[in-house]
C-alpha cells in the first residue's frame, strides 16, 4: 500500500472513529454489562427477593386460575408467557398483554409464589436497570434508535477493516510493540495492540450488530420485492419459528390440560430443561401451548414444541438447526451473547468489551490532542468537539455508574422506568458541562478526562462496597442469589479498576511527550 493510500485510510479511520465514538461507547459499555443481564436482575432484587424453593411447587394450572380470577382481557391471538420456577428463579414469572375497550394494549408482568401460587407483592418490572442497559445497547432509548445503532455498527465494521489494512504490513513484526516505559507513541501502540488482540471479538460483534439492527431493512426489502409484502411468508421460507395462530372456538377448557402437557414434555425430553410455557388462546378449546426447551451450552439451544390444549396432541417440533437461514442467524446470535460458554466466556467477553472501550478512549485522545496542536484549527469548534467527545465517552461511564447507584439507593416506590433514564442522560449532560468548562484551555482535555475517569471509578465502586458493608454487618443473600451478587459486584469492581487505572495512567503521562509523538506521527502520515 502506497503512502497516499495509507494516509487517506488513516484519515478515514480517525474521522469515522470520532464521529461514531459516542454511540459506540454507549453500545460497548452497556453491551458489556448486558452479558450479565439476568445476573443484574437478581443483584438488583436481592434485598426484596422471595425465599428459595421449599416443598411442593404449585402447578401451572394454579397460576392460570389465579390470573383468570382477575378477569384480564387477553385476546386469543395474544400469548401468555409463564416461566417455571427453578433453583435460580424460585417463583413463577408471567408476562402478557391485555386489550382495553378502545383497542389500546397494556403490558403486565406478574410474579407468583412457587409454593402457594399467590401473587407476590414485588415483580421484576420494578427492577428496570438490566432492561435499560440492554435497551441502551440496542436502541439508545431513542426513536429509530435500532436503525441508528445499525448504521453505527456498519461504520464500525468498516473501521475494523480499515484498521486491519493500516497495520497489515507490520501485523506480525510489530505485534508486541507496546512501549510502556516510553511516552512516545504509547497511545498509538496500545491502540494497535489491543485492536489486533481483540480482532475476532470486534469483527464478530460488528458483523452481528449489523445483522441484528439492520435486518429489518433487509427483511422489508425482500418482503416487498420477492414476497409482495407477505412478511409471514418470508419468515416461513427462511425457516424461522412460526408462531401458532388460534381461532377462538368460544368453548372453554380446564387449565389442568397445561399440566398434562408439561408432564408429557418432561417425559419425552429428559435431556432438556423447560424454560417457559407460552399459551395462545389460553382457556379456549382451540388453544395451543408452546413449550420452550433448552439444552445447556449448545450453540442452538432452544427447541420449540407445540401441543393442542384440547387433547395434548403434539402439533410440531422445531429447532433452528433444521433450516440453514434460521440456524445461521441463531448461531451468530449465540456468538453475540456468549450464552453457550457459561460464566467464563461471559467474563472473557466482558473484559474484551472493556478493551474496546479503551480503543475508543485512546483513539479519541490521539485525535483530539493532534488537532489541538494544529495552529490552523478553529479553537472554538475544537472546544465543542472535545466537550462532546469527552461527554459521550468518559461521560457514558459516569452515566452507567450513576444508574447502578440510583437503582441501589432510590426507594422501591420510585418508578425506575422514569428515574434511571433521566439519571443516565442527566449524568451525560453534567459531563458535557464539565468538559465544556475545560475544553477552552490548552491541553486541559487530558485533565478533564482524568477527572471524569476517577469520578466513574468511585461511582462504580460504591455499590460493591455497600453490599460488602451489609454482608460484614450480618446480612447474607439467599443461596440462589449469591453467585449473581458476586458476579455483578465483580464486574463493577473490574470496571472501576479499568477507569481508575486508565485515569491514573493518563495523569502520569507527560503531555509534552505526547505532543511530540502526535506531531511526529502527523509529519510521517
Amino acid at each position: 500500500m502506497n503512502k497516499s493510500t495509507l494516509k487517506n485510510l488513516t484519515h478515514a479511520h480517525a474521522w469515522l472513529g470520532l464521529i461514531i465514538s459516542g454511540v459506540l461507547m454507549i453500545v460497548f459499555v452497556c453491551g458489556s454489562l448486558s452479558f450479565f443481564r439476568y445476573n443484574i436482575v437478581q443483584w438488583d432484587s436481592q434485598y426484596h427477593a422471595p425465599a428459595p424453593l421449599a416443598g411442593e411447587v404449585a402447578s401451572v394450572a394454579t397460576i392460570l386460575d389465579n390470573i383468570s380470577a382477575k378477569n384480564y382481557n387477553i385476546p386469543t391471538h395474544h400469548n401468555l408467557l409463564i416461566s417455571l420456577p427453578t433453583d435460580e428463579q424460585p417463583y413463577y414469572y408471567t408476562a402478557f398483554e391485555t386489550e382495553t375497550d378502545d383497542g389500546h394494549h397494556q403490558d403486565h408482568q406478574l410474579n407468583f409464589d412457587a409454593n402457594t401460587g399467590e401473587q407476590l407483592p414485588v415483580n421484576t418490572e420494578q427492577f428496570y436497570l438490566s432492561d435499560m442497559l440492554y435497551m441502551l445497547h440496542i436502541s439508545l432509548l431513542l426513536p429509530y434508535g435500532t436503525e441508528i445503532v445499525g448504521v453505527i455498527t456498519l461504520l464500525f465494521f468498516v473501521m475494523v477493516l480499515s484498521g486491519i489494512c493500516m497495520v497489515l504490513k507490520k501485523l506480525v513484526s510489530h505485534f508486541y510493540q507496546y512501549r510502556l516505559k516510553r511516552n512516545k507513541d504509547t497511545y498509538l501502540d496500545g491502540h494497535t495492540l489491543i485492536g489486533i488482540s481483540s480482532l475476532p471479538f470486534t469483527f464478530i460483534f460488528a458483523l452481528t450488530g449489523v445483522m441484528f439492527n439492520l435486518s429489518i431493512l433487509l427483511q422489508a426489502g425482500f418482503g416487498f420485492a420477492v414476497f409482495k409484502g407477505d412478511i409471514p411468508a418470508l419468515i416461513k421460507t427462511a425457516g424461522f419459528f412460526d408462531l401458532p395462530h388460534v381461532e377462538e372456538s368460544g368453548n372453554s377448557i380446564s387449565n389442568n390440560s397445561v399440566d398434562v402437557i408439561v408432564k408429557k414434555v418432561r417425559a419425552d425430553y429428559p435431556e432438556h430443561k423447560i424454560v417457559a410455557v407460552n399459551l395462545y388462546g389460553a382457556g379456549d378449546e382451540n388453544g395451543v401451548a408452546e413449550i420452550r426447551l433448552q439444552k445447556h451450552h449448545d450453540l442452538i439451544p432452544t427447541t420449540h414444541v407445540t401441543y393442542a390444549l384440547k387433547d395434548a396432541a403434539k402439533l410440531a417440533d422445531y429447532n433452528a438447526i433444521e433450516a440453514p437461514t434460521a440456524a445461521t442467524y441463531t448461531t451468530l446470535s449465540s456468538l453475540h451473547f456468549g450464552e453457550f460458554g457459561g460464566i467464563t466466556l461471559k467474563f472473557v467477553y466482558f473484559i474484551l468489551g472493556l478493551g474496546c472501550c479503551y480503543l475508543i478512549l485512546s483513539g479519541n485522545l490521539i485525535w483530539l490532542e493532534k488537532r489541538e496542536n494544529n495552529r490552523q484549527q478553529s479553537k472554538r469548534g475544537l472546544a465543542f468537539v472535545k466537550a462532546m467527545t469527552l461527554a459521550l465517552s468518559t461521560g457514558t461511564l459516569i452515566a452507567v455508574a450513576c444508574s447502578f447507584v440510583g437503582t441501589r439507593f432510590a426507594p422501591l416506590s420510585w418508578p425506575r422506568t422514569e428515574l434511571l433514564p433521566t439519571l443516565f442522560f442527566c449524568a451525560i449532560g453534567i459531563s458535557l458541562i464539565h468538559a465544556l468548562f475545560n475544553s477552552m484551555k490548552h491541553q486541559a482535555i487530558r485533565r478533564a478526562m482524568v477527572q471524569q475517569l476517577v469520578c466513574a471509578a468511585i461511582l462504580f465502586a460504591i455499590c460493591p462496597l455497600y453490599d460488602l458493608i451489609h454482608i460484614v454487618s450480618g446480612y447474607t443473600p439467599y443461596a440462589y442469589l449469591q453467585l449473581d451478587v458476586f458476579l455483578v459486584n465483580a464486574a463493577l469492581l473490574l470496571t472501576a479498576l479499568f477507569c481508575f487505572s486508565l485515569g491514573k495512567y493518563q495523569h502520569a503521562t507527560r503531555p509534552n511527550a505526547t505532543e511530540e509523538s502526535l506531531t511526529m506521527s502527523r509529519s510521517v502520515s
